[in-house]
């Protein structure tokens, strides 16, 4: 349930385009709090052991000099000395690029200073591997500093830093603070509204953004193999008379198959005839080993929920009713990998 009015408002698709920016910006005007300040301060003590002398200012995308780059969030001395940057994210790509621009800086203009990778609990893995990847370094995290590079590395997910930020607020404070975490829960597509009964299903272009987070939680949670994908859109045959096309708005999945990696997508699109789910996994007819998939999944108990449609295999998804967001999910990629077992069943 959402209660407060920003919670509610992002809900719409013109807070949802910029979600991250308005939770920065967010989190930037919490930082005007000097209980914030100290809370934000301590959390990264706790992590990485740097102590900071005095209360440090916050700008949100400040430009840097070196090479104007901005980070998300800037933390700066009363000198004006940046030692903090934050790169917060939500679902967008993290680039890794980004990190060592950040840290060249902040080597650049201060004795010592901290770089935070700031996302969702669900990203932690992938961002750990992202600062890893652009800082050249090799252990879990966080990354403190070495003769060659003099900057502090950490990766937080929002959840814990909104906690902590919680820890000892005022009352006025943490009214605010609930505005930014109903808004960051909606706009970070990690906050599944459940559905009430099938007459949602059918209606699933009102709530089509619950049914994209859907789409990208799942598929996250599938990925093990290779970078998350970006979602895609594309044409389909059968968008209904009389509605706006909607197409397959989808994310590729792959596994191994013999030396070969055929991936799958799962997307919403409109139901085809006879079905309620808008949900739907497909293996397309230019996939690797489309033939022998196709022939396992055709010869398998899966055959009754196969749809082929222009040489395209498609399975519905069931998305279980009056169910929380992780049963959500979890259902959802529990049939997925019902289906690529059939399907990546080890060659012979």
């Amino acid at each position: 349930m959402i209660s407060t009015l920003l919670g509610h408002l992002a809900q719409f698709a013109s807070f949802s385009t910029q979600g991250e920016v308005l939770c920065t910006q967010g989190l930037a005007c919490l930082l005007q709090d000097p209980q914030a300040k100290q809370a934000l301060a301590a959390e990264i003590t706790r992590h990485t052991g740097v102590v900071f002398d005095g209360e440090l200012s916050w700008y949100a995308e400040a430009y840097q000099e070196c090479d104007r780059g901005r980070p998300d969030l800037e933390g700066r001395t009363a000198e004006g000395v940046p030692v903090v940057k934050v790169e917060a994210k939500l679902s967008a790509n993290l680039n890794p690029r980004q990190f060592f621009s950040y840290v060249t800086d902040l080597q650049e203009r201060s004795s010592q200073g901290v770089l935070v990778v700031l996302v969702p609990r669900a990203r932690i893995p992938e961002a750990t591997a992202a600062v890893s990847e652009g800082l050249a370094l090799s252990s879990p995290g966080p990354w403190p500093p070495t003769e060659e590079r003099r900057v502090t590395a950490m990766v937080i997910s929002w959840d814990e830093l909104l906690a902590a930020l919680r820890r000892d607020g005022s009352t006025s404070f943490c009214y605010e603070l609930d505005q930014l975490q109903d808004m960051y829960k909606v706009l970070s597509g990690y906050h599944v509204m459940p559905l009430a009964g099938p007459e949602e299903l059918r209606a699933w272009r009102e709530q089509e953004r619950t049914f994209l987070t859907l789409v990208d939680l799942v598929t996250r949670r599938l990925t093990t193999h290779h970078p998350i994908y970006p979602m895609g859109l594309e044409v389909v045959e059968q968008d209904p008379e009389g509605l706006e096309p909607k197409g397959f708005r989808r994310r590729y999945v792959c596994r191994c198959l013999g030396e070969l990696h055929p991936c799958f997508a799962i997307g919403v699109r409109d139901p085809f005839a006879g079905y309620e789910t808008p949900l739907w996994l497909r293996f397309g007819r230019t996939t690797a080993h489309s033939s022998l998939i196709r022939e396992r999944l055709v010869s398998s108990p899966l055959a009754p929920r196969l749809v082929e449609s222009g040489g395209d295999v498609w399975v519905p998804l069931k998305v279980p009713l009056q169910s929380d967001g992780e049963q959500m999910v979890g259902a959802v990629v529990e049939q997925a990998e019902e289906i690529a077992r059939v399907a990546y069943r080890p060659l012979v």
